[in-house]
């Protein structure tokens, strides 16, 4: 009998909750139009990859080597 009584809240509250869900679910799986470097993966070798941040890095980690070098040879 406790269900009979709650059916016209039930019929009440079920549109909200199917737009509710609605949103929720097309949200999450709306596609972005704009071609945003986050949304897809990069590779070194692709044209438009971060092939100068590579390089980029390993001029940075070379000059680390040589200033360590540089510093424990002034040390001796």
């Amino acid at each position: 009998m406790i269900i009979y009584s709650a059916v016209p809240y039930l019929v009440v509250a079920a549109p909200a909750v199917i737009v509710l869900l609605a949103v929720l679910v097309g949200g999450c799986t709306m596609t972005r139009t704009a071609d945003e470097p986050l949304d897809r993966a990069r590779f070194y070798s692709d044209p438009n990859g971060r092939a100068e941040q590579l390089t980029q890095e390993l001029d940075r980690r070379a000059a680390r080597e040589e200033m360590r070098r540089v510093v424990e040879e002034g040390q001796r």
